[in-house]
């Protein structure tokens, strides 16, 4: 049988007023009244339904905030897909979601967006950190004055979040190591193209890729690493570069996902056999060159689940008031293949449930 409030007024001898005003921990109550409310309270085991309530008091919207990456990252257009299915998912119980781009990785940007939804009295700010005390404290500065900070994808020491949503990249760089071992047995040189040092995501790739190659393997020479700022244009500049200064270069691991710059360089060059190719993200064009055997691995991270999982959090936080039961919510590391697209096996990967 379900308990509602007016049986627990009832059962007490006072107002639903009264019975509300204790559930929410608001004052104008007596000690003896609300130790005797809150007594039958737990002895029913009553649970508020808050959801009910998000549906009548949709009229006025709980704003969130998400701050972006550029949107020239294809790893951002993945995302914001599973962005969207969670707004139209939570948008009966009145989130509204806005959704802003950075332009560029600079710290100064991505505080004046900060500024912005603090002005517009957002209730919680999902975004994806740059590595800067600036930013850190402007964070902080938000949580201080209520505001439910949640990051993602690139995790960021000394932010006072609700909860960090991603993957474990050192481990998925170690990952890519082993993978790299594995597609030249023989070794040879490796060159790396790290997509940017501001997002802690690429340099913690870096760090586990590189830590791992060092100390497993010697036949393994990691003779270069150049940053292309996710552009395609780049890492078709950066590769030219590797093939004419590289005679002996075996493969090349991507922070990022800007695989088509890549192979637009290798097949120029004559190398589009030669050359192993890890990149990562399941992204469209990465799909689509696995599939045509031009790049061997793919590290994915469930991208469409989890621009889901971010709403996620921040609605069961702010309307269902549930804390997180741990501080990370931890993406896995999938290793795709072609084989495992042909098998249609990524529907798996970003199956959101």
């Amino acid at each position: 049988m379900t308990v509602t409030m007016k049986d627990i007024a009832k059962l007490a001898n006072v107002s639903r007023s009264t019975v509300d005003k204790v559930i929410h921990n608001r004052p104008g109550v007596k000690k003896e009244t609300r130790q005797r409310i809150q007594a039958i309270i737990d002895e029913l085991n009553y649970k508020p339904n808050l959801l009910g309530k998000a549906l009548v008091n949709s009229k006025d919207p709980v704003k969130l905030g998400v701050i972006l990456t550029p949107d020239y990252n294809p790893f951002i257009q993945v995302l914001l897909q599973g962005i969207k299915k969670a707004e139209r998912e939570f948008a009966p119980f009145g989130i509204k979601i806005i959704v802003k781009m950075l332009t560029t990785l600079q710290p100064a940007e991505l505080i004046s967006i900060l500024t912005e939804f603090e002005n517009m009295n957002v209730k919680g700010i999902a975004f994806l950190p740059i590595d800067d005390t600036q930013v850190i404290n402007k964070a902080n500065q938000l949580a201080d004055k209520g505001i439910a900070i949640l990051t993602f994808n690139s995790k960021l020491e000394g932010i006072n979040e609700i909860r960090y949503v991603g993957q474990d990249h050192v481990k998925a760089g170690r990952v890519a190591a082993d993978l790299m071992e594995k597609l030249i047995p023989s070794g040879g040189d490796v060159a790396v193209i790290i997509s940017s040092k501001n997002l802690s995501c690429h340099p913690d790739r870096l760090s586990g890729f590189c830590s791992h190659i060092e100390n497993n393997n010697h036949n393994i020479n990691i003779v270069d690493i150049q940053e292309n700022q996710d552009q395609r244009e780049t890492a078709f500049k950066i590769t030219l570069e590797y093939c004419n200064k590289y005679p002996n270069l075996k493969g090349i691991y991507l922070s990022g996902s800007c695989s088509g710059g890549i192979k637009n360089a290798l097949s120029l060059a004559g190398k589009l056999d030669d050359i192993k190719i890890i990149s990562h993200d399941l992204v469209p064009e990465n799909e689509m060159l696995l599939k045509e055997g031009v790049v061997d691995f793919v590290i994915a991270q469930s991208e469409k689940k989890q621009g889901y999982q971010i709403i996620k959090e921040l609605f069961n936080y702010l309307i269902k008031k549930q804390k997180p039961n741990s501080d990370v919510y931890e993406i896995p590391v999938d290793i795709i293949t072609k084989e495992m697209l042909i098998n249609n096996t990524k529907n798996n990967i970003n199956k959101i449930s």
